[in-house]
């Protein structure tokens, strides 16, 4: 069969209004309770304020694939007997508000898959989205809570197009050499991967969820038994709604993912999904909240070890004069600006050069206090943008005391968007107030 002949319409999402797809939230169905997807959170943030629980710190977190494929889920009604968590898509994450109203979601990018997907899925990847961090846990049980999903159910259980995901950890006391060495996204007390193949309405069916398609929209649909086009029997008529208010024709109960790690050393979380065989067919997985978690009867303190780094006092430039640092002149002393890239809190490699510039021209004069401002461009929301302000200008201070600086000559604050040096309408304008104003005062 060729792969253009899967289902009726292999594209519907991508027939939606341009205004959908701009939105941050999609309209929840009548009568189901209204589910949230906001895709404008950093990855950093994802995983920082979402994702971790008790007894774990991570950083230097990345992510690959399309912006649009990650986002945070928000449900009040718990659909998934959880509220709220980090949603991966091989698609479009707004394409996964409910209610199931086709078969045949999907939202191709066309993007690389992922090479260590393809041998647990028996099939070439694409259109793959990564999410990876270094974290340190301070006991000995790591855990966390997921459910995967999939528009694959239930018509191609069974076939090439085995979508799959896994939960790759790299670190010390783990079986086996390599960076992708452990999968944790498993079946419960075994190593079989978690697919659309082996956890499925006829395979480990005490994991699985049924989610069938009300479609009473389309005249024809494509009969996967039959493997013709056939008339469909409830074309404009009222049907019931379906069960859960969500697109994906199938998911799993929510599933755990664990093993012993050692604490206080430093592993790697890559966490991996993608479509295989072909682009077609939506796939997610919902990683719950704050689930991210260390437990054990051997804690150990730690003090977060992805904190700023800097460098020690002794490695700051050569003295300067104080006209360079100040880029213009107040009634009442200097200042100095700390740019940031879009939607992060993390200073750059020339920004962590203007903060240590800014930290030897206050080493150098005891006597004087630096006021700390965190800005944000006018994207995002007022209240996001304010939390967003507060990182940088925390992450500033943080940076100038591990210089040397006393933390009692700082004082930090945070205006979001309120106070803008330029136009926001402009790429260039915004780039310009993405910052942290550093305002240096005598006395």
């Amino acid at each position: 069969m060729n792969q253009n002949s899967r289902k009726s319409n292999c594209y519907p999402f991508v027939r939606l209004s341009a205004l959908l797809l701009g939105a941050a939230f999609f309209r929840a169905w009548p009568g189901l309770a209204q589910v949230k997807i906001d895709t404008s959170r950093s990855p950093d943030y994802l995983v920082r304020e979402v994702l971790l629980g008790d007894g774990v710190w991570a950083g230097n977190v990345r992510y690959t694939g399309a912006k649009s494929a990650l986002g945070l889920f928000d449900d009040q009604s718990g659909i998934l007997s959880f509220r709220r968590g980090i949603l991966l898509s091989t698609g479009h994450v707004l394409a996964s508000q409910g209610p199931n109203k086709a078969t045949d979601t999907g939202y191709m990018h066309r993007t690389a898959g992922y090479p260590g997907l393809d041998s647990i899925a028996k099939g070439r990847t694409g259109d793959a989205a990564v999410l990876e961090f270094d974290f340190v846990p301070a006991s000995e049980n790591l855990s966390f809570h997921f459910v995967f999903a999939s528009e694959e159910y239930p018509e191609y259980v069974g076939s090439k197009y085995n979508d799959a995901f896994a939960f790759f950890i790299n670190g010390p006391g783990l079986d086996g050499p390599g960076l992708d060495n452990v999968n944790l996204a498993t079946l419960p007390n075994s190593r079989v991967p978690v697919t659309v193949n082996s956890i499925n309405d006829r395979k480990n069916r005490k994991y699985y969820l049924d989610n069938p398609a009300e479609s009473i929209h389309d005249p024809v649909l494509y009969d996967v038994r039959k493997k013709k086009v056939v008339r469909n029997k409830r074309f404009n008529k009222a049907s019931g709604l379906p069960k859960y208010n969500l697109q994906f024709d199938g998911f799993t109960t929510v599933l755990k993912a664990s093993c012993r790690v050692v604490p206080s050393e430093v592993y790697h979380l890559r966490i991996a999904i993608a479509d295989v065989g072909d682009f077609i067919l939506d796939s997610g997985v919902y990683l719950v909240a704050n689930s991210l978690r260390s437990e054990g009867g051997r804690p150990v303190a730690i003090r977060n070890p992805f904190d700023v780094p800097v460098a020690p006092p002794q490695e700051l430039p050569a003295k300067r004069d104080p006209v360079s640092v100040a880029e213009a002149p107040l009634a009442d002393g200097f200042h100095c600006t700390v740019e940031f890239a879009f939607d992060s809190s993390e200073l750059t490699d020339e920004a962590t050069a203007n903060v240590k510039e800014a930290g030897a021209y206050l080493l150098q004069r005891p006597g004087w206090r630096a006021e700390v401002i965190g800005h944000t461009d006018s994207v995002g929301t007022d209240a996001y943008n304010a939390a967003l302000s507060r990182l940088r200008s925390r992450t500033v201070a943080h940076c100038l005391t591990q210089l040397g600086v006393d933390p009692g000559r700082l004082k930090t604050e945070h205006r979001g968007e309120k106070e803008p040096v330029t136009s926001n309408q402009t790429e260039p304008g915004r780039a310009r107030n993405r910052r942290v104003d550093i305002i240096f005062r005598p006395g």
